[in-house]
Order: structure tokens, then C-alpha cells, then sequence
């Protein structure tokens, strides 16, 4: 086998995302023919592929070294380098490339990612401040606290918690930079009017770049080795059959958006008579074809236009359109298993949003043609009594995977929701205990065994006040649910040892747990609850006043429940998370 046809299995592995074998084919290939940049560029794809980066990159150098005037080479050294987080020379290559090859997308594509990588790559100095644990911090500091009251300083510690890059957005408030100041541990902070924000990291300033990522690394096709440039190998542009072939293909189009198609295919057909080197005029033809339904015949046509394509040495979004167009026939005819590939490889080829879009939907469209293949009630009932076998002898993985599988059988039917969530407890998995919780829930909001369960995960997860409204929901369903009576019972006697700072448990943990409730945190930053705490914390007699106000009362419970506020430390004194007892 000489090094074109090594050249030609590699290239058939890399569309087949086999890459290791396409590594050993192009590698055969190298040994035949070591000053073929192509095979160096196609065996660094692979490599990239793989995240295998130093190899993509010393195959990526050789390509550039072999042939600098190639623009896809300085992509493939340009992704090598972006891939070990050189990111300023990924950037130089990407733009010499572009003196190179000014019109190749992919450079524009890999300068835009790897600025962007670079970008999100930079510490965040604001993220470990302005956390949910941000509030109870503030409280405890005698110059910050007053700020509380004021909303809109509240209002801003709310956008930036929820998004600390929104924080460059507040450079100019000298509320913002004292509180960072203090909370870094940086010292005073003397917030004159010639306050310099040029200490703030410069990227924060700038908004966040939205350029999508660049595309995998297309499968490189079977070209001589010499690889001149497509251009030079089209017709010249003087020629009287291509100004005849141009007016066929132009009455043909006009043909075709009303809809005539016969009369567009007689066009189509005559301009590829004139130049019967150029696919484009088939790929006319198979757009004929798709617009009738003749879907069978339009993949005859697509394959025969592709093999022509590849002959004729067609650009390669012309190729790129044929087999998209060949994936769509494959995805009306249901034949989804064909048509993915098929798209994906279009993808290599060229990066059409078209081609994104028409992948995506018929991803969702087998997914949803294969769930609703494999319903079967009947199968759904017998996995669910299997898997209440394998929990009753305490088996709790293959009940999960019993419970799994009369899910997919009959996703309509709630109590294999709660019967996993009740394994996923056993199993100390207590978010996805919640998660089947509120499935069942959505299904049969009445279910009183998955409330309770739901209360249960809560519990566990030491979201006592969540546990308490979820066993007061079952309660009001049915208020003699010894379940819900004893989950209620527990919690409450959880929250005491909480509040009397009996747990065991550090303030700041309870805290952050619960500023992560965004109920917690709305009560937090209300500038009234401030208030009402700063002075229960001054003045602790001050607390039976306003637990006689019912607002206040309900929001403070809420607050003692989830770990926020604790009393009793033995000094009768009020404790507010974990800050208080360590001043």
C-alpha cells in the first residue's frame, strides 16, 4: 500500500472519529512520504482530537516548516497551542496564518476562541468576596453595616453575588470598593473623590465575548500532494460556456422559487451539459429533487454529485451542502441512525449554522422517536416490582436500576419516581432523591409519599427550613401522615440544637449553606431585616417586640431554621452564623 492509500484509510478513520487508527494509518503514510505537510496536518488533527497536544503541536510545527504558505496549517498549530493554554502565541499564529490566508474562516474562528478562553482563563479577584456568605460578613463589621439600610447598596450585592463579573460594572461606587477593601483584608480604605479604580483587573471592564467556540478540526480531504490552490483550477472566468452555464442556472433558479421544478431541472441539467466539471449544478439538481420528496432518488443524486465533487475537486462547502442535504433525505425517511453521522460529517467539512441547526433537530427527534419506541406499561410495572424486590433485601443500586427502567418504560407513572427517590435515600444520593421528588410531585402533586421523601432530602442536606415546609404540605393533605409528623418532629428538634448552638456545626458553613436559598438571601438583603437584626443583636430584649409582629416573626423562624440566627450561647446572647461568635 503506498502512502495515498494509507493517506485515504486515515482520512476514512478520522470521519469515523476512530482516532488511533487513523494516527497509525497517517503515520504509515509519514513513513512513505515524510514531506507531505498534509499528512503531518491530518495526523495533528487526530492528535488535537484526542487531546494529545504536544503531539498535535510538533506534527502542527513540521506542516508550517513543510509549507508556510498553507492557511490550514497555522489552524492546526494554532489549536495545538490553544489546547497547552499558550494562548497569546496561539493568537500570533492564528494571525500570521491570516497574512497567509486571509479569507479562512477557521483562523477568525481560533483567534476568537482562545481570546476568549484567555479572558475566562483569569483569576475572578471579586468571586471569593461577593459570595452568598457576603451579608452575614457585612452585619459583623461596624463600617460596612450601615450600608445595609440602604437599598440600593443591597440591590448591588444582590446582582453581584448572583454574577460576580457583573462587579466591574460597580468600580465607580466607593460603597463597592470600601466593602472590597475591608472584606479582602487589604486595610482601610479612604474612599476621596480621586479614588483610582485602575487597581480593578482591566478584563473586568469589558464585556464578556460571546464568540462561539471554534469548530473540531475538519477531516482533511484526499488532494495530491502538492495541493495547489482550488482557485487555480477553475474555469476562467472569460469563457463563453460559463456566462451560458451562469444564465441556465440563474433562469433555473428563478424556476425554482415559483416553484416549477421541472422547468428548473431542465435548466440545471443544461448548465451542467456546458460544464460538466462543476458540482454545483448537481447540487442544483438534488435541491430539485428534495423540493418534490423524491427523497430516495435526491440521496442517488447527492451520493453520484459527491463522488463527482471529489473528482472534480469541488469546494468544500459545496461538498459540505451535498451531504447535508443527503442527511435531511435520511431524517424524513426516519432513518436518523444514518443521518447523524452524516451531518456531523458535513460538519468536518464545513461549519454551517444550517447544518448545526438541522443536527440538533434531528438528535431531538430521534430521542424522541426512541423514547416513545420503548414505552411499554406492561414491561414499566414488572421492572417496578422488580426493583421493590432488589429494596426490600436492602439492594438499593439494582433498585435504582430496576426503578430506572419502569421509568423509561412508563415516564407518566409517578410512583417509580418516589420508589427511586426513597433508593436514591438509602443510597445518601439526596439531590437526586429531590430531583424524582419533585418528577413525582409534577405528575401527582397530591402524593403524599413523595412529600415526605422530598422533606427527607431536605433534611439530609441540612435545608431544615425547606424540610419543615415540606412535611407541613403533607400535613395539610393528610394531618395523620406518621411520616410527615415524625420528619417534622426531627427537624425541629435539628433547628433547636441549632439555635442553642448545640450541632456542632461552624456558623459560617450553616450560614453559606443557607445564603444559597434564594429566600434566605431575599430575607438577608431586605434593608428593614437588617435593621431589625442589627438592633436584636445590640439590644437582645428587643427580640420578644418584634417576634410579636407576624412578618417579622415568620421571616426570623425562617431565618433561625435555616442556621442563620442562633440564641442561647450561654451568655444569652444572639448569635447571627458563625461571625458573631468569633468577635
Amino acid at each position: 500500500m503506498d502512502a495515498a492509500a494509507y493517506k485515504s484509510k486515515g482520512n476514512e478513520a478520522f470521519s469515523a472519529k476512530n482516532y488511533p487508527e487513523a494516527i497509525e494509518y497517517f503515520t504509515k503514510a509519514i513513513e512513505l512520504d515524510g514531506s507531505n505537510h498534509v499528512l503531518f496536518s491530518n495526523r495533528s488533527a487526530c492528535y488535537a482530537s484526542t487531546n494529545q497536544w504536544n503531539e498535535a503541536l510538533a506534527d502542527a510545527e513540521t506542516c508550517v516548516a513543510l509549507n508556510a504558505t498553507w492557511g490550514k496549517g497555522y489552524v492546526r498549530l494554532g489549536a495545538a497551542q490553544h489546547g497547552l493554554k499558550r494562548f497569546d502565541e496561539a493568537i500570533a499564529t492564528y494571525e500570521k496564518g491570516q497574512q497567509v490566508e486571509p479569507t479562512l474562516q477557521a483562523l477568525a474562528d481560533g483567534i476568537a476562541a482562545a481570546q476568549k478562553d484567555q479572558q475566562a482563563s483569569r483569576p475572578d479577584p471579586f468571586a471569593g468576596i461577593f459570595n452568598a456568605g457576603i451579608f452575614v460578613k457585612i452585619q459583623s463589621n461596624p463600617r460596612l453595616a450601615p450600608y445595609l439600610q440602604q437599598p440600593d447598596y443591597v440591590q448591588m450585592l444582590n446582582t453581584i453575588v448572583a454574577n460576580p463579573r457583573m462587579a466591574g460594572s460597580f468600580l465607580q461606587d466607593k460603597r463597592f470598593m470600601q466593602t472590597f477593601m475591608e472584606l479582602s483584608g487589604i486595610g482601610g480604605f479612604a474612599g476621596g473623590d480621586d479614588a483610582d479604580e485602575g487597581d480593578a483587573p482591566r478584563d473586568l471592564r469589558k464585556p464578556t465575548s460571546t464568540t462561539p467556540t471554534p469548530a473540531e478540526a475538519p477531516t482533511p480531504k484526499p488532494a495530491p500532494t502538492s495541493e495547489p490552490p482550488k482557485k487555480a483550477a477553475a474555469a476562467p472566468a472569460a469563457a463563453p460556456s460559463t456566462s451560458d452555464a451562469a444564465k441556465l442556472k440563474e433562469e433555473g433558479n428563478n424556476f425554482y422559487k415559483q416553484r416549477k421544478f421541472d422547468e428548473a431541472m431542465e435548466k440545471y441539467k443544461a448548465a451542467f451539459a456546458l460544464e460538466p466539471a462543476n458540482t454545483t449544478f448537481l447540487l442544483n439538481q438534488t435541491a430539485v429533487l428534495f423540493e418534490e420528496g423524491k427523497f430516495d432518488e435526491c440521496i442517488t443524486a447527492c451520493d453520484e454529485a459527491l463522488e463527482h465533487g471529489r473528482e472534480n475537486k469541488a469546494d468544500y462547502t459545496v461538498i459540505a451542502k451535498l451531504m447535508t442535504r443527503k442527511a435531511f433525505c435520511l431524517q424524513k425517511l426516519r432513518r436518523h441512525e444514518e443521518a447523524i453521522p452524516l451531518y456531523k460529517k458535513a460538519l468536518i467539512e464545513h461549519r454551517n449554522p444550517d447544518t448545526l441547526a438541522k443536527l440538533d433537530a434531528c438528535e431531538k427527534e430521534k430521542k424522541k422517536n426512541d423514547i416513545e419506541a420503548y414505552i411499554n406499561p406492561e414491561l414499566g410495572a414488572a421492572a417496578k416490582e422488580e426493583g421493590n424486590t432488589f429494596f426490600k433485601a436492602d439492594k438499593f443500586p439494582e433498585a435504582v436500576a430496576a426503578y430506572t427502567e419502569a421509568i423509561k418504560r412508563n415516564p407518566t407513572e409517578h410512583t417509580a419516581y418516589s420508589n427511586r427517590a426513597a433508593a436514591y435515600l438509602k443510597l445518601g444520593a439526596y439531590n437526586e432523591a429531590l430531583e424524582d421528588c419533585e418528577k413525582c410531585l409534577a405528575i401527582k402533586p397530591d402524593f403524599i409519599r413523595a412529600i415526605a421523601r422530598k422533606g427527607h432530602a431536605y433534611f439530609w442536606t441540612k435545608q431544615y427550613n425547606k424540610a419543615l415546609q415540606a412535611y407541613d404540605s403533607g400535613l395539610k393533605l393528610d394531618a395523620t401522615n406518621q411520616e410527615c409528623i415524625d420528619g417534622k418532629n426531627k427537624t425541629r428538634a435539628k433547628i433547636s440544637e441549632m439555635a442553642s448552638g448545640q450541632s456542632g456545626e461552624e456558623g459560617d458553613d450553616a450560614a453559606r449553606r443557607a445564603m444559597a436559598d434564594p429566600e434566605i438571601a431575599a430575607i438577608m438583603g431586605d434593608s428593614y431585616m437588617q435593621m431589625v437584626l442589627g438592633e436584636m443583636q445590640r439590644d437582645p430584649s428587643r427580640i420578644q417586640d418584634y417576634l410579636r409582629d407576624p412578618g417579622i416573626s415568620e421571616k426570623i423562624n425562617k431565618l433561625i431554621a435555616a442556621g442563620i440566627l442562633r440564641f442561647g450561647d450561654g451568655n444569652g446572647q444572639q448569635q447571627q452564623g458563625g461571625a458573631a461568635r468569633r468577635r
